[in-house]
């Protein structure tokens, strides 16, 4: 949401000077501030007069592209838009959309996983299904990636678009499959007593102790040899 606010005053002298001379802001022009904001909050359109850097690891204040075409800063009494921020705002639109689409294909996929796979999910027939869709939808999102890389946005928003049909498709799949589910208790068994190893231990034990009382005859015997 945008708030524009008019003041009674129509100009006021800016802190900013140029060829020494203060500048003076039209106040009671809100059509550049209007825009700029709606760019901003809408679009996620940057202003000009901002720019990252890399030695502050922070935004910094740099007017040196906020002249010309832009609806930003006050060196500026234009309302059209440069190339960069036409480019930019049809770039955050399919952006946003497609970080939505992505983010929701990791839904279903956590989803099948918790029902134990597609392979346990889905049956046959509706596994080929599955695939089919799967394999549309990536190839339109690798569509809608190479056609921004060649700036054609209407044919990348057109495949975007066209990609949230085979999304819903996979959506119903997976949901329609989890309902026909059924639970089962698989009871356990308990694993057989081992008899050989307890037997074998007894005897060990057993003949061990017998060797130990009857230790003093077989010594006694022992010296009676020497």
């Amino acid at each position: 949401m945008v708030v524009a606010m008019r003041t009674r005053s129509s100009q006021t002298v800016s802190d900013y000077s140029c060829n020494g001379r203060h500048m003076i802001t039209v106040t009671r022009n809100l059509e550049r501030p209007i825009i700029g904001s709606v760019l901003q909050s809408m679009w996620g359109v940057s202003p000009t007069h901002l720019s990252w850097s890399l030695e502050h690891n922070a935004t910094v204040v740099d007017y040196t592209w906020s002249t010309g075409h832009t609806p930003f800063g006050p060196f500026s009494e234009t309302k059209s838009l440069s190339f960069v921020q036409k480019d930019a705002a049809r770039r955050n639109v399919l952006l946003t959309t497609m970080n939505f689409t992505i983010t929701s294909t990791i839904d279903v996929l956590e989803s099948m996983a918790a029902h134990g796979g597609e392979n346990i999910l889905l049956r046959k027939k509706r596994h080929v299904e599955f695939i089919q869709r799967w394999n549309l939808l990536t190839y339109k999102l690798e569509k809608v990636v190479s056609a921004m890389s060649r700036l054609d946005y209407q044919k990348a928003m057109y495949f975007l678009r066209s990609s949230d049909h085979d999304l819903y498709a996979i959506h119903t799949l997976v949901y329609e499959a989890s309902q026909e589910l059924e639970a089962s208790l698989v009871c356990f068994k308990d694993p057989p007593f081992p008899w050989v190893p307890v037997s074998m231990s007894g005897v060990f034990v057993f003949g061990f102790f017998y060797v130990y009382s009857k230790r003093d005859k077989l010594f006694r015997s022992k010296r009676k040899q020497f």
